[in-house]
Parts: C-alpha cells; sequence; structure tokens
C-alpha cells in the first residue's frame, strides 16, 4: 500500500514538472527594456547681429563706450563708412576700417545705401608747360578741358587769345590735354565737369 502511494506521488510529481516546463517554454518574452530617454537638444546659438553699413555725413568722434564723456578712439571724416553690430540706448558699436571697434551717436550718422558722397574734382596730373625761348607776342591764352566720368580731357576749346598767335593757343590746348582728374561725384553719381585752365606769356 505504502508502496502504491508513493508511485502515485512521484506520477503526481513529475506531472507538475512536465506541466510548469511545458508553461515555461510557451510564456511570451519579457518586454525589452524602455530605451532611455534622447538627451535634451543643445539650445541654438544665437544668430550674430546683423551688421549694417553707415555713412558719416560730417566729422565725427567714435566713443570708447556709449557716452559722450567716453574717450574718444578715433574721428570719422565726413564721407567715411563705417559697419554697426549692436545698438544700445541711441549708441552703434561700430566696426571701423582699420578693424577698430566703438561707439558713435546713431543720429550722427546715415544709413549707407551704395550711394558715394559728394566730393569736388581733384587735379591729379597738372598740365604740362611748354617752355620756348623764342620771342612772341604776349597776353593771356584761356582754354576750357571737358573731363568725363574716367578724369580724362575729351574737348578743349580756345576761349580767349590776347597774344593773338595761333601757335600759342595750340600751344596751351596741348598744355591742358595732359590733364588728369578724380572726378567729382554730385547726387551719388561721378559726373564729367568744364576744366577752365588760363596761361600767361
Amino acid at each position: 500500500m505504502r508502496l502504491r502511494f508513493l508511485r502515485l506521488i512521484r506520477g503526481v510529481a513529475a506531472v507538475s514538472l512536465a506541466a510548469g516546463l511545458w508553461s515555461c517554454a510557451s510564456a511570451p518574452p519579457p518586454p525589452p527594456p524602455a530605451p532611455e530617454p534622447a538627451p535634451a537638444p543643445e539650445p541654438a546659438p544665437a544668430p550674430p547681429a546683423a551688421e549694417i553699413s553707415w555713412l558719416a555725413p560730417k566729422s565725427v568722434n567714435v566713443r570708447e563706450s556709449a557716452s559722450t564723456k567716453a574717450p574718444t578712439v578715433a574721428t570719422l571724416k565726413k564721407g567715411a563708412r563705417v559697419t554697426s553690430f549692436e545698438e544700445k540706448e541711441g549708441w552703434l558699436h561700430v566696426k571701423l576700417a582699420d578693424t577698430r571697434i566703438g561707439w558713435i551717436r546713431k543720429d550722427l550718422l546715415k544709413k549707407d545705401d551704395g550711394c558715394l558722397p559728394d566730393r569736388k574734382e581733384v587735379l591729379l596730373e597738372p598740365p604740362m608747360l611748354r617752355v620756348s625761348d623764342a620771342p612772341g607776342p604776349k597776353g593771356k591764352v584761356v582754354v576750357e578741358a571737358d573731363i568725363d566720368e574716367t578724369g580724362v580731357v575729351k574737348a578743349v576749346r580756345l576761349v580767349t587769345n590776347e597774344t593773338g598767335s595761333d601757335e600759342r593757343a595750340e600751344s596751351v590746348k596741348a598744355e591742358v590735354k595732359t590733364v588728369k582728374f578724380q572726378p567729382p561725384v554730385r547726387k551719388c553719381r561721378v559726373t564729367g565737369f568744364t576744366y577752365v585752365y588760363s596761361r600767361t606769356f
């Protein structure tokens, strides 16, 4: 009787073990671990301040800081250009052509629209005088020369000739043809002009 009871217990244990193994074999796999949260993106760098070109309509001081009491870094001449990269309480933080930086009151500048500042003509190469020892009539010869946008003489006209000598008039015309100018700028445009030249014999 006891032997039969032991066999029965072994059978039940075997069935339980088989059932347990079967349930382990068919159990779904455990879920994968949750992914780690992605690191927060770094904040985008602030865009650089837009650079704006300015023109000095008259002579103006560049200051070390945004104050009229601050020391002067430089003095801009009329027509000079600067670039601003910051604005603060009516002052502009500017970069000069030589890379120095400083502050200028905004109301002393005007935005540079690419227009050249007005300027007068500048004589770069004066007339080449023709000297002659030969005696001749005395007096003044006046001519007008048309100077084009490149600063070169395009035409010459005789205005007065007190000497009465055609030779001397032609000599003065030849002299003025050798001039070279930096032409003037008026209302943003490089323009031609008339140059008056006189020679007294």
